[in-house]
């Protein structure tokens, strides 16, 4: 976690205002694609098995940020690729952060009613269809990355890394073991706080950046690089999260807003002035991580700003 963290960021001059530099009109584009791929992935459910796929379009096609599936195909275009290229990695990782959600809303976790400006998918339908829906999406997301790497150009040793990586993003080493933390957090400390963020939040935005980055044949110090800046920027989004959560109202955030007073946040445990201030330092260090990209980061840097200023 950086105690100080540069004020301005070197070596990346911020987005002219022209239309192809416009981070809200890459990112409509950008997230229409996902979308659309989102909706052509889906498997179609016939006899017995169709309640199970209507409880992940339900989920899945929810309108939503988009944030991670946009950020596979940023960091593909950095990498000299196309969004086009890496929409099944895209796909997948908005997949694995739905599934996510959904088990993170059930009652043996954090027991949520609202999710995306819907009820939540175990309050929709019921707590064992929802469970069977989160997993068909993980499998579905570990299919589309199957998918990816079996037509990409990556030797068999790399592809097999790339796989590895998504697994222990979703596993103990990840996001499984950042919701156990959540739910039996201990010591609220700077350093149990981070742990929690970075597995359960932080390491997915990580894959998202690294799997566009190296499906189109990133170099190792590209990557580097992408993986320090989505770090950094997976730790302000949920930094902000808890933030939110405390300051806003389920209207706005279109999921239940005050229900993190009694958990150990950064908001609980420092207060939300210190929260936002660590936030923003976050974001500055993301935006180091730029540096090297030059003018081809833009759209990044707008991103990271997008996080840490977000109202929902």
């Amino acid at each position: 976690m950086p105690k100080h963290a540069e004020k301005k960021t070197k070596g990346v001059r911020q987005s002219e205002s022209s239309p192809e530099n416009n981070l809200p009109q890459k990112f409509k584009q950008l997230s229409a694609m996902a979308e659309e791929a989102l909706e052509r992935n889906l498997p179609h459910g016939e006899g017995y098995a169709e309640p199970v796929v209507e409880a992940m379009r339900y989920s899945l096609l929810a309108p939503g940020k988009k944030i991670r599936p946009v950020l596979t195909m940023l960091s593909a275009e950095i990498a000299g690729g196309e969004p086009g290229s890496v929409i099944e990695a895209a796909a997948a990782v908005e997949m694995i952060h739905t599934a996510s959600l959904i088990l993170d809303d059930l009652p043996c976790m954090d027991d949520s009613k609202l999710r995306r400006g819907r009820e939540t998918l175990h309050r929709h339908t019921d707590e064992a269809t929802a469970v069977l829906a989160a997993n068909a999406l993980l499998m579905q997301a570990f299919y589309l990355i199957g998918n990816a790497v079996a037509t990409s150009r990556l030797s068999v040793r790399e592809a097999g890394r790339l796989v590895q990586d998504a697994a222990d993003c979703v596993g103990v080493p990840g996001m499984i073991g950042g919701q156990w933390k959540d739910l039996n957090p201990g010591e609220s400390d700077l350093e149990s706080l981070e742990y929690m963020h970075s597995h359960k939040t932080g390491r997915l935005f990580i894959l998202s950046a690294t799997l566009g980055a190296k499906l189109s044949g990133a170099s190792g110090q590209v990557v580097e690089c992408l993986a320090s800046y989505a770090k950094n920027l997976g730790l302000a989004f949920q930094i902000t999260d808890d933030i939110l959560n405390y300051e806003s109202k389920p209207s706005v955030l279109g999921k239940d807003a005050g229900t993190d007073s009694s958990k150990v946040t950064f908001v609980t445990t420092f207060g939300p002035g210190a929260a936002r201030e660590v936030a923003s330092e976050l974001v500055q260090t993301a935006k180091t991580s730029l540096e090297p990209f030059g003018a081809k980061g833009r759209f990044l840097l707008q991103l990271a700003d997008y996080v840490l200023l977000r109202k929902k």
